[in-house]
């Protein structure tokens, strides 16, 4: 069983070098750290709302956040982004440290979001809106084609304002959106929220294709059994603490501790 209360996943003192140095899993394959995240505390104010959180994302890795509502978990991708930044600790993706710049500079360097509210612009049209996020980055980036071969409804909808759209065919556009920025890492933040069951097959199958393209992602996701058949390894968040981290095949198949750690 592997419960753990704020235990980092690498020591502070590990730095930029930790952020580079391959790490052994479980099943002692190497994998280079894509994402760092190592013991940071985050305010709203005064009040604080993450503590000593660590995670890692490996290269073409899939990692789940998981847990109850008000757990941390979007304000973890928050602090990853800059949009709320952490007042203590670190966070290192692809070898750099972004603890201290701006959203948009780590946007450049390669990590997409796809926020839960979607945060498309409403008056513009849809191939408006992925014009506008097309940027070049270390990483490849994705042409309309291989989105229109990811959710074929989406070459139909081109001309048309995305006020307009309907929530899943928002939800393609913004997953469109960040995969033409040309990311090495995504951050999916409720991805599957409020969408028809079709809809959300398409996005986890996104999700896995994206491994197979080497991206790695970060998924918070309410839908604990989805984000668990696609993810390689899960966290689970309690009161803006990691109190879990393991295989997410541990949690999909131990019913007791799932129930334990979430409720489901």
């Amino acid at each position: 069983m592997n419960v753990v209360t704020h235990r980092p996943v690498i020591p502070a003192k590990a730095g930029i070098q930790g952020a580079l140095d391959p790490r052994l899993r479980g099943d002692d394959e190497v994998v280079s750290a894509m994402l760092t995240v190592n013991r940071i505390n985050t305010f709203y104010g005064e009040t604080q709302a993450l503590f000593d959180v660590s995670l890692e994302v490996g290269a073409g890795e899939v990692v789940a956040l998981l847990g109850a509502n008000g757990a941390g978990k979007t304000t973890t991708l928050r602090s990853i982004l800059g949009l709320t930044p952490a007042r203590s600790g670190s966070v290192h993706f692809d070898g750099r440290d972004v603890t201290h710049a701006t959203t948009h500079e780590i946007a450049r360097g390669g990590i997409g979001w796809v926020p839960d509210d979607r945060r498309i612009f409403p008056t513009l049209t849809v191939a408006r809106n992925l014009a506008i996020a097309r940027k070049k980055t270390r990483f490849r980036s994705w042409s309309e084609k291989e989105c229109f071969e990811i959710f074929s409804a989406l070459e139909y909808l081109m001309h048309r304002e995305c006020e307009n759209l309907s929530g899943g065919e928002m939800q393609m556009v913004a997953i469109s959106r960040a995969l033409i920025g040309a990311p090495g890492l995504v951050l999916f933040d409720e991805p599957s929220q409020g969408l028809a069951p079709k809809v959300v097959q398409d996005v986890m199958k996104t999700i896995l294709r994206l491994k197979g393209e080497g991206i790695s992602v970060l998924v918070v996701e309410q839908n604990v059994q989805s984000a668990l058949q696609v993810a390689d390894r899960a966290y689970v968040m309690n009161l803006g603490a990691i109190v879990h981290e393991g295989p997410a095949a541990q949690l999909r198949e131990d019913e007791a501790l799932r129930k334990r750690l979430l409720g489901v």
